[in-house]
């Protein structure tokens, strides 16, 4: 990492500060609450300008550490197991920072006007026109100083994977900012992390008290408390209602039977000894099944638009010999 040169008069004290709180935080006390609060009065004024790089927007900045040091505060004794609590308060911070939702908002689609000269602002533009990876890696490994080893544990990417994203963005922001790319190739490191510290120290911070950010965190837990027990009981009252108007212990009921209607059987020269049968008006009969079906039903009494129905089953009786006239001499029967 290239050394830091020609610091500004009147921000050499910032700028140390800003690069001083990369590493490590100081020994914590063992009270849950002065430790948050060290770890939040040593932390909050470098993450917010560092925030405030990648989003290009104060109030994001601002959020993103709040938001950073809420969910810190809420798994405490976790963020103290982990080893590194700047760290993982960073981590939060930069994602947060860098979400794509920020644009769907109607004042922050532009980045805040950056006070300052015409070369600062345009260092700005063109560092917020690169995508979220490049912008993270630069500046973590020019802002913070950080080597490539320790910018892929900040970015949890491999070191091939860091050192693409930290050549590449650099590559691009030399199109983007044309003094860099009139800088010789061996200072061009110096003068982007010169350059990047200074913009950053030159941003207005006034963080919160640490005592209102973790009652801010406490407000936020109870809320989504109360927010995850009333969906609990929405769900629950919806589940009871609908069991109790929906009558499940009747069997569906089944269609009605459709009446089935036979045609009569019509077998192999039956047509043919068919006879046409005159209409009481004298006209011509027809020829065919439905004139027979009508005679049938006529000899059995039944009305003409009665269903045909086959005869399954045969009515012959039983019957004996003698039940038949025998037949006497002279061509007489026996009655």
């Amino acid at each position: 990492m290239a050394p830091h040169v020609e610091v500004r008069a009147g921000v050499a004290g910032p700028v140390d500060d800003f690069v001083r709180t990369a590493g490590p935080p100081p020994s914590l006390p063992s009270d849950p609450v002065a430790a948050f609060d060290e770890l939040y009065l040593w932390q909050a004024r470098a993450l917010t300008r560092q925030a405030y790089l990648l989003s290009g927007h104060r109030r994001v900045a601002e959020l993103a550490v709040r938001w950073a040091f809420h969910q810190a505060w809420q798994h405490w004794p976790k963020v103290l197991a982990a080893g590194d609590p700047a760290r993982t308060v960073r981590a939060t911070a930069y994602d947060y920072a860098l979400s794509p939702w920020h644009r769907f908002h109607p004042r922050r689609r532009s980045p805040d006007a950056c006070p300052g000269p015409p070369e600062d602002r345009a260092l700005l533009e063109a560092f917020l026109g690169l995508p979220r990876s490049y912008r993270a890696a630069l500046l973590l490994h020019y802002g913070l100083g950080l080597t490539l080893p320790e910018t892929a544990a900040e970015a949890e990417c491999s070191i091939e994977a860091a050192a693409g994203r930290v050549t590449h963005g650099r590559a691009a922001l030399e199109e983007g900012w044309p003094t860099l790319a009139r800088t010789p190739r061996r200072q061009r490191g110096a003068v982007l992390a010169r350059t990047l510290r200074e913009l950053a120290v030159a941003q207005p911070v006034r963080p919160v008290p640490p005592r209102l950010v973790r009652r801010g965190s406490l407000r936020t837990t109870r809320l989504w408390t109360r927010a995850s027990v009333g969906l609990t009981a929405t769900v629950a009252a919806a589940t009871a209602f609908t069991l109790m108007t929906t009558d499940t212990g009747r069997p569906p009921k089944s269609p009605a039977p459709v009446p089935r209607t036979f045609a009569p059987a019509t077998f192999p020269g039956e047509m043919e000894g068919r006879t046409t049968r005159t209409s009481d008006t004298g006209g011509a009969g027809e020829t065919g099944p439905g004139g027979r079906v009508h005679e049938e039903h006529a000899e059995r009494g039944e009305p003409a638009d009665h269903a045909y129905l086959p005869q399954l089953r045969s009515t012959n009786k039983r019957v004996e010999p003698h039940d038949f006239p025998q037949a006497v001499p002279g061509g007489g029967r026996n009655s």
